[in-house]
């Protein structure tokens, strides 16, 4: 092999060995770039696991509440119908001033 020729394959190995030494740089590059991309989405996803907590817990808030509202609701439903039976009782109770006055028509201007 002559001079040139072994000047020539060292000069192509050269090209090989740089080119090999850019592509492993590129490589490099990307790699930290998407691991940069994967720390900022793991990030979106720690704050979307938090975010749907939070609607959880104020989800169960509001069950509560509602569950309490509609307790209340009811508790004074039965007041009203206590003192409607107490008020429809006193109406009946004879004293004669409701003479001529059937139990079905007092509850019938009762639900009116």
């Amino acid at each position: 092999m002559s001079e040139a020729t072994g000047k020539n394959v060292v000069s192509l190995l050269e090209e090989h060995v740089d080119l090999a030494i850019s592509t492993v740089n590129k490589l490099r590059d990307e790699k930290l770039a998407l691991e940069t991309e994967v720390a900022r989405l793991n990030n979106d996803v720690l704050q979307r696991d938090a975010k749907i907590q939070e609607l959880e817990n104020l989800n169960s808030d509001l069950r509560e509440a509602s569950e309490l509202a509609r307790l209340a609701t009811e508790e004074e439903r039965a007041g009203i119908r206590q003192q409607l039976e107490g008020l429809m009782a006193g109406l009946n109770e004879p004293d004669g001033t409701s003479e001529g006055t059937s139990e079905d028509e007092v509850l019938f201007k009762a639900q009116n």
